[in-house]
């Protein structure tokens, strides 16, 4: 990965267009569906609790448009080390290796 930066809510739909992975932690729908139209199609890995960082109703109207992955409470399960070890063993599974 060559460059990282935390999202806020005025650059989401930029971050849309030239990411290719989006880790979500806020659990907050946070993720416009303008952002879900964009013609890049980044990897959306949402790890926050409910509501999560996407309205289901958004994800279910685009699940096949989209590269959306919940795995909601990684960080409240796990310590903070463990977590990022888990969140590196979901990112090679699901993203990397494909």
């Amino acid at each position: 990965m060559e460059k990282y930066y935390p999202l806020s809510s005025q650059n989401i739909i930029e971050a849309f267009n030239i990411c290719n992975i989006i880790i979500n932690t806020i659990p907050y729908n946070i993720i416009p569906d303008e952002a879900l139209l964009a013609e890049n199609k980044p990897y959306i890995l949402d790890i926050a609790s409910f509501p999560y960082g996407a309205d289901e109703n958004i994800v279910g109207k685009y699940k096949d448009k989209i590269n959306y992955k919940l795995y909601l409470g990684i960080p409240s399960i796990f310590a903070p080390k463990r977590a990022s070890e888990v969140l590196l063993r979901v990112l090679e599974k699901e993203v990397i290796k494909k």
